[in-house]
């Protein structure tokens, strides 16, 4: 009697690992950047920003900054680091574009690409945006 019970719990954990999942990889739906504007005074301040990826399957949200590509629309203007970390040059601009790109399945270089943005207005002695 024993033996039988260890051969059906054995047969039950093998039924329940061989159970199909949804099937569906984590997928990257959103970024959400933090913060979504920022006010520069001053040449060489910086700000960090971060990106949230928002994922489904399952639903989740992590920080991505350090994995997610940055660009800045105007790098005379706000350069932004690998980090996140933007900075501000001796130039003035209002609502400059701050990225933060990643591929929708991470492991996947053609799967779809997501953008998360934020604004930067610089404002330095001696000029106007």
């Amino acid at each position: 009697m024993r033996y039988s019970r260890l051969v059906v719990v054995g047969l039950m954990l093998l039924a329940v690992l061989m159970l199909p999942g949804c099937g569906a990889k984590r997928k990257l739906v959103s970024i959400t950047m933090i913060p979504d504007a920022a006010d520069i005074t001053g040449a060489g301040v910086s700000v960090q920003f971060k990106a949230i990826g928002n994922y489904i399957h399952p639903p989740d949200s992590r920080d991505i900054t350090d994995t997610a590509v940055w660009e800045s629309a105007a790098p005379q203007i706000v350069t932004v680091n690998q980090a996140g970390l933007a900075t501000s040059t001796a130039g003035c601009g209002k609502n400059i574009t701050i990225t933060a790109t990643a591929h929708s399945d991470p492991h996947d270089d053609s799967s779809g690409v997501v953008v998360g943005t934020a604004a930067v207005s610089v404002t330095n002695p001696g000029c106007t945006p």
